[in-house]
């Protein structure tokens, strides 16, 4: 649709207004959990168990629902369609926008704006917000914001127009993040996918016919123990060589130390109580002794035995050392060297493109991060269409 009329860049310095002055603030509460007849009801209730569905613009559904008789038996309220809400307390900052009428627990805070704020701007400045509400919010045990604070607060007020110009450049790319996620998540399933597939021969690459040899990993990987590269000190830095883990943290820091440094890599690292691995392509130390370093023996492609690895169905049940008595001991079957060399180039292709993509990602946050802090802060003003 074309709008006619002039477009021009807003001049006048934004006011700051109460937002209590520009929207009707609500909150919540949880009815009696011992009243079955209060719950699974028509009226979607928000709650802390819907914290993941926060931060991401709209929240459609809930993870919990409450009854009229619920709700007319406590002090929680329908807040209708587009009220913008944040949480107050255990995970607090994040906010949405609600998708329907909705009510919410106690945990939150909700706006219903009136005809001078927009919502969506709302949402965002929010979102802007959120380093400063986790600064002055309080509590030793759990973090809250108190109702004086949401009183007292105030925003700046652009023309609606302006509003809307803000909350819509920062949606579509908000939109674009959503799309590169939803590749991302696509690209992954199809890497799981093809790696099933591939690292056991139920699929083959062309070319390659030979049968697959049944091996143990202890004839595929050799082990070092890390005693000589162990990092003398927990007090780690942002620069330096880095510690590892083989476990889900990985790099827990950085050391100035530089003596022990293993340095023949690539190498696999193995934890010997849970039997988590990692890939390792740089320099490092390592913070356990509870770890082995795997090199690949003659012939063995490692990125082909370390993918491998990770489909091995192997289940933990007690505290006790791993490699040497039991893990490499477990059977494969492997290709031969070079068929497991093409599989390995797959799926660094496969790697490649999804790298690209997180890459892609983290680029398009930093760009809204600018956005958001010239926007939202009058910095940068967008040109306004004034119908003549």
């Amino acid at each position: 649709m074309t709008i006619a009329g002039n477009v021009h860049a807003p001049s006048l310095p934004w006011k700051h207004v109460l937002l209590d002055d520009v929207a009707a603030r609500g909150s919540g509460h949880t009815p009696d959990k011992k009243r079955a007849d209060y719950w699974n009801g028509g009226i979607p209730w928000v709650s802390l168990k819907d914290t993941f569905r926060l931060d991401r613009g709209p929240v459609l559904t809930t993870t919990e629902t409450i009854t009229r008789m619920g709700l007319a038996n406590s002090s929680a309220v329908v807040h209708p369609m587009g009220s913008v809400v944040l949480l107050r307390d255990a995970g607090i900052g994040k906010s949405a926008v609600l998708g329907a009428d909705m009510a919410v627990s106690q945990h939150f805070m909700a706006w219903n704006c009136g005809p001078r704020l927009d919502n969506w701007y709302l949402y965002y400045y929010l979102q802007y917000m959120k380093p400063e509400f986790e600064r002055i919010s309080n509590g030793s045990t759990i973090k809250t914001i108190g109702l004086d604070y949401f009183r007292q607060l105030e925003i700046p007020l652009p023309p609606i127009e302006e509003q809307r110009l803000i909350a819509q450049a920062l949606r579509d790319v908000d939109d674009l993040i959503d799309m590169l996620e939803r590749m991302l998540v696509k690209k992954q399933a199809i890497k799981q996918g093809m790696m099933q597939k591939l690292l056991t021969g139920r699929t083959r690459l062309a070319g390659f016919t030979k049968p697959w040899e049944l091996k143990r990993l202890g004839d595929l990987l050799a082990y070092e123990q890390p005693g000589r590269y162990l990092v003398s000190t927990t007090e780690y830095g942002d620069v330096g060589t880095p510690v590892l883990t083989a476990g889900k943290t990985f790099v827990l820091g950085r050391t100035m130390e530089t003596h022990g440094v293993y340095c023949a890599v690539p190498v696999i690292i193995f934890d010997d109580f849970t039997t988590a691995s990692k890939l390792v392509t740089f320099p490092f130390k390592a913070k356990s002794s509870a770890m082995k370093i795997l090199g690949a023996r003659p012939g063995v492609n490692l990125r082909y035995a370390y993918e491998r690895m990770q489909l091995i169905d192997y289940t933990v049940v007690d505290h006790k050392r791993r490699w040497i008595a039991e893990y490499s001991k477990i059977e494969i079957e492997v290709p031969e060297n070079a068929e497991q060399c093409a599989i390995a180039s797959v799926l660094d292709d496969v790697d490649a493109e999804v790298n690209a993509l997180e890459a892609r990602i983290a680029k398009t946050r930093a760009m809204k991060a600018g956005m958001m802090q010239e926007l939202l802060t009058g910095s940068t003003r967008l040109p306004v269409v004034v119908a003549s």
